[in-house]
Parts: structure tokens; C-alpha cells; sequence
């Protein structure tokens, strides 16, 4: 019960399955967790400790022996919200030093079943106000299936930040139904199985298969010319 959630917010996958479980049931000892969690009492120790040093969970004691108890989920979001702050604290410093790299053509590879969410991320924290963001062969069915609560979180940034997106579908290819959205179709003999994404001065190329692949390319001349290209098929695209 929203384990990937808690996942997302720093906790492991055993981090997550016990503090939801113990949200769930209340106070219990290391042996009612392992039959609740499935987890090795070994597993469970360890990673009681963690999250006692993490601070959402507490102990109790009851016939003099150990019990836990999960914190107010609230903590969570205090946890989280420091954390922003910090990054937030020493961000120019960082822009700083990324900056005096920002000329240079930056190449990146990802693999695995999260690299949508990898470029998702990144466009995010690049978005400006009233831009455009120019889109080759997305198919909206996979990304509903693999990032669902990524794909809400960007299309709502999106809206907000009044973005608009030009996307070039395969015929019959699901659409979604935004007014920021502006979808044309070609047959998939001129898209094929790969995914492109151009965002100022950024190429994304994501390539379906087993596992997922994500190229991503920075540099300007590189973004221009394949904007180019997506402009041509878009006069043709219907």
C-alpha cells in the first residue's frame, strides 16, 4: 500500500513495506512484522534501525520488550521539505559550476524501466513559461503504463507554465485530451519505434525494447537541426 510512493521519497523497497505496514496496523513487534511484511526477521531488524535513525518510526515497550509504532506521515513531508531547502541553499553555487560547463556538447546513455522518468525530470526542471516543446513518435499508452504519477505531475507543470506541445503520433495512436496538446499523425513508417523530444537546447531520443534506452544530447546546433526536421514533417503530418 503506496510502497513505489514511499520509494520515491528516499525510503528502499523494505524501508517502505514496513513503515506502510505499520501505518497500517498499528503498533507491532519484529515477529507480527514479519508475517505481515513476508520479510526475514534479519530484514527486519535492519531495517527497523534505519528507520529509527530516519526518525518515522518510534519504539514501545510493552512486557518490557520492543514494539514499533510508525510516526505521523506528516513527518514525511517536514523530512522532505528540509531536504528542498538544502538543495535550494546551495543551488547557485551549483548553477554555477554547471554553467562553466554549459557550452560543451554533454552526451548521456540510461537504460531501464525508469528512463522516461529520467527525461521527464529533466524537462521539468527546465521548463519556461510559454515555450513549446516539440514531440516525434510518443506513444501516450506506454507512458500512462510505466510513469502515470510522473505524466500527472508534468502535465499539470505544463499547464500551469502555459507550454505547449506539438506532437507527431503514429496513425491511431492514442491522444490525450488537453488543450495544450497539439497532436498530428503520419504513418509509422516515417516514426518507427523511437521516441524524439527537442527542448531548447536538448535532444531526447528515447528507443523501445527490453530494457528501455534514453539518449539524451545537449547542444544547440544538434536541437536546431532536429528541430528542423520535425518542422518539415509537421507541413506534412495531418
Amino acid at each position: 500500500m503506496y510502497e513505489e510512493e514511499l520509494k520515491e521519497l528516499g525510503l528502499t523497497k523494505n524501508e517502505a513495506k514496513i513503515y506502510s505496514t505499520l501505518l497500517e496496523y498499528g503498533i507491532l513487534n519484529p515477529t507480527k512484522l514479519a508475517e505481515k511484511t513476508g520479510l526475514h526477521r534479519s530484514y527486519i531488524y535492519d531495517t527497523l534501525e534505519r528507520l529509527l535513525e530516519k526518525g518515522i518510526v518510534n519504539t514501545i515497550l510493552i512486557a518490557k520488550k520492543k514494539n514499533y509504532q510508525a510516526v505521523d506521515p506528516k513527518i514525511l513531508k517536514e523530512s522532505y521539505e528540509l531536504k528542498l531547502k538544502k538543495i535550494n541553499d546551495i543551488l547557485p553555487q551549483l548553477y554555477g559550476l554547471f554553467q562553466a560547463n554549459s557550452n560543451e556538447t554533454n552526451v548521456e546513455l540510461h537504460k531501464g524501466k525508469h528512463v522516461y522518468r529520467t527525461m521527464i525530470k529533466d524537462l521539468i526542471s527546465n521548463l519556461k513559461k510559454d515555450t513549446t516543446i516539440y514531440l516525434l513518435g510518443v506513444n501516450e499508452e506506454i507512458l500512462e503504463t510505466v510513469e502515470p504519477i510522473y505524466l500527472k505531475q508534468y502535465l499539470n507543470i505544463i499547464k500551469d507554465k502555459k507550454v505547449i506541445e506539438k506532437i507527431i503520433i503514429s496513425k491511431g495512436n492514442k491522444k490525450l485530451k488537453e488543450k495544450y496538446l497539439e497532436y498530428k499523425e503520419l504513418d509509422n513508417k516515417y516514426i518507427g519505434d523511437t521516441t524524439t523530444i527537442i527542448y531548447q537546447d536538448k535532444v531526447f531520443l528515447f528507443i523501445l525494447g527490453h530494457p528501455y534506452y534514453l539518449i539524451t544530447i545537449k547542444n544547440k546546433s544538434v536541437a536546431n537541426t532536429y528541430l528542423k526536421q520535425f518542422e518539415l514533417l509537421w507541413k506534412f503530418a495531418k
